[in-house]
């Protein structure tokens, strides 16, 4: 690569800088009008969270300590706190929140992507916005602005309850531009300034979301390509750096990186989200990686048909998994292709694939949280080479002296249509966002035979007072899948609002006899059929089963109240 040596001037980067965050605020300027997302953990985040009511020293303290909703990101409870302190539970704060620091972050990239390609460039190792070259700005504002504009973000940044997303990449960009920035001190003051700072950013980074944790190992990964520092890729004129040292400079990141894993796995446990072999098996999990591997690399490539929830596969036999081999040959084909670049000593090939496995590493599936098969926002991070690697690409085009003014328009003209696109497509991916019946439909619509979607379209119709086709959707969850019977927790309560009481009774029954209910919800199951029989008259049977309610929950106030009522009727009916 050799970019023409013409120079950009300050104010030609500054340009661009201003340019990024405006691109990101035409993109998602509809995000202002969503909502937050009731049935999709915004709830546990901000809605019904009263630690983030008040900011003082309790309830810092308790952002600190406490592993709720399955997570330790004490900087993201901080972040929330800020927003309901500013905006209360008004969603078009909390929106822009999100939008200003993934404009923020494209930014970012912005500044990294040029500090990395200085050090691709002969003669070069520590560029900056001031002095880079055409060529180098050119590529890092193509790089910025198609990360900008990619409707794989929008799960990111329009979802409230994934604000530790955006809040991480933002300091996971400081903390690598600080690297870079050690790397090439010149002095030993300098570079230890920069080595805190890369390290302080790195630690606030893991606060906000654990998806960090491989920073350090990408670290390493920049020391072989483009900084040089390793006797693999060193030019002999050069002295290279012993793999001792450069272990030993990443000890206390590597050590923050352990410490993080360590709090993620026990959050995760104690919050009851890292699912077991037995509901899906270890082969089904290493399919599954290698499938989502491909499957992102796919959705960035062609960003149509994206959902917020992607269900895992069925197998019921052994033909069902053959498509799934598919991927396993492609990720390892890639990896040759990619081997193979290094030997031609195209090193940024195998660097941009290392980066991608490694990164993604921590989300892929193997230890499985949660119940989906992959999701968008697993590629926030892990994706950045790629978007370097197509910025790089058109850079070249429009700066290759082969390249003829008709190559470059047609190269400008088909770059101009896919953005415009890009950021329709990201327009219409915000609108899926836009409240709990919208989000859920579209999943559905995504998915309908996953009758986990079926379920929370339910809640969503319920808290939007749509009670029969709530029940509808409860009805299809368990019919999808009967296995599933909590599915239907729900159902009683629906039917009651409906005057159904004899399908509440009869599913509720169900219920109780498959003792399905979760998280302490079987008390609320009792008081309901007490509440049934209480309307036929059937006292005694009534009474025995507030009784259990009450075992079982001696605080639960609507039981309380029926029982007062059921004493009272007995009494009255006494001879």
């Amino acid at each position: 690569m050799n970019p023409i040596q013409t120079k950009f001037s300050k104010y030609k980067a500054v340009i661009i800088m201003g340019l990024l965050p405006l691109v990101v605020f035409l993109t998602y300027a509809n995000a202002l009008g969503n909502g937050l997302l009731a049935t999709w953990d915004t709830q546990g985040y901000v809605i019904s969270n009263t630690h983030i009511r008040e900011l003082n020293w309790e309830t810092v303290g308790w952002m600190l300590t406490t592993f709720e909703m399955s997570n330790w990101h004490p900087l993201t409870w901080l972040s929330h706190a800020i927003d309901y302190a500013v905006f209360g539970l008004e969603p078009p704060g909390h929106h822009l929140v999100s939008v200003i620091f993934h404009a923020l972050n494209t930014m970012l990239l912005f500044v990294v992507s040029v500090a990395l390609l200085s050090y691709c460039s002969p003669g070069t190792g520590h560029s900056t916005l001031t002095n880079a070259d055409n060529f180098t700005l050119l590529a890092g504002a193509f790089t910025a602005l198609l990360f900008a504009v990619h409707p794989q973000h929008v799960e990111s940044v329009v979802w409230i309850a994934e604000r530790k997303d955006v809040l991480c990449l933002f300091f996971t960009l400081l903390s690598l531009l600080f690297y870079l920035y050690y790397s090439s001190a010149r002095s030993n003051r300098s570079g230890r300034q920069w080595y805190l700072s890369a390290l302080l950013c790195f630690v606030l980074a893991l606060m906000a979301k654990p998806m960090a944790l491989t920073l350090p190992v990408v670290f390493l990964l920049l020391d072989i390509y483009p900084l040089k520092k390793t006797d693999l890729i060193k030019p002999a004129s050069s002295p290279v750096i012993p793999w001792s040292r450069l272990l030993t400079e990443k000890l206390p990141f590597l050590l923050f990186m352990a410490l993080s894993a360590v709090i993620t796995v026990l959050a995760q446990q104690e919050g009851g989200s890292l699912a077991n072999l037995e509901g899906q098996g270890i082969h089904i999990r290493m399919l599954n990686a290698f499938n989502s591997l491909m499957f992102y690399l796919s959705k960035f490539m062609l960003p149509i048909g994206l959902s917020p929830f992607y269900p895992y596969p069925e197998y019921s036999s052994f033909q069902q998994y053959l498509p799934s081999l598919i991927p396993v040959v492609a990720v390892l084909l890639i990896t040759v292709l990619c081997g193979y670049a290094w030997y031609r000593k195209k090193y940024f090939w195998l660097v941009a694939w290392v980066f991608y496995l490694v990164t993604i590493s921590p989300v892929i599936g193997v230890v499985q949280v949660g119940s989906q098969a992959a999701a968008d926002r697993y590629t926030y991070f892990p994706t950045l080479p790629f978007y370097l690697l197509v910025g790089i690409a058109l850079a070249q085009v429009f700066y290759s002296e082969k390249a003829r003014k008709l190559s470059r328009l047609a190269t400008a003209t088909a770059l101009s249509i896919a953005i415009v696109t890009l950021i329709q497509l990201t327009r219409n991916q915000t609108e899926i966002w836009k409240d709990d019946v919208t989000f859920w439909s579209y999943v559905v619509s995504k998915s309908p035979d996953n009758g986990f979607a079926r379920f929370k379209l339910g809640d969503a119709l319920m808290t939007s007072n749509e009670i029969e086709p709530a029940v509808n959707s409860y009805r299809n969850a368990m019919f999808l899948d009967p296995e599933r019977l909590w599915y239907g927790i729900h159902l009683p309560a629906a039917y009651m609002r409906l005057a159904r009481y004899p399908d509440a009774l009869e599913t509720l029954n169900l219920l109780l006899d498959n003792h399905v209910a979760r998280n302490n919800r079987e008390d609320r199951l009792y008081t309901m059929r007490a509440e049934i029989y209480f309307r036929y008259g059937q006292f005694q049977i009534a009474g025995e089963n507030i009784d259990e309610a009450l075992r079982l929950n001696p605080e639960n106030i609507a039981a309380k109240r029926l029982a007062r009522d059921i004493d009272s009727n007995m009494e009255q009916n006494q001879p």
